[in-house]
């Protein structure tokens, strides 16, 4: 149980500084707004898969993924800045395609709608029934 919590803890560490390194510290123009979405810690702590995501095309997340991919030494010292093991994982990135899916299906529902003459309604009043 404390191997977990503690695999649990260092991965939010890696999340945490992979993010904010990303988002401040790299000034690579084909890195847009990138997502740390999620890291999964391996038991032995040796290796890190670090998921990412970013919205656009596919031509854009090849970009993207370049430029993340030629950062990654970057991104590796600064984790093992952050974290405080006697090894550092050795990070790994994967695009995490979840965001690009979730916009398509939105975009696919909000057609629906317009489609059907329905009006969209705010997430905020869909059936509350605190307006009585």
């Amino acid at each position: 149980m404390a191997q977990q919590r503690r695999i649990l803890r260092l991965q939010n560490v890696i999340l945490q500084t992979a993010a904010n390194h990303i988002q401040r510290e790299l000034e690579d123009p084909r890195i847009g707004l990138v997502s740390i979405t999620r890291v999964k810690l391996s038991p032995d702590l040796t290796q890190a898969q670090v998921y990412w995501s970013v919205l656009g095309d596919e031509a854009e997340v090849r970009t993207c993924e370049r430029g993340l991919e030629n950062a990654l030494p970057s991104i590796q010292r600064a984790v093992a800045d952050a974290m405080q093991t006697r090894v550092t994982p050795k990070l790994q990135l994967r695009h995490d395609p979840g965001l690009e899916h979730a916009q398509r299906l939105e975009e696919i529902f909000t057609k629906l709608r317009e489609e059907r003459g329905e009006d969209e309604e705010p997430a905020d009043d869909a059936g509350d029934g605190a307006e009585s």
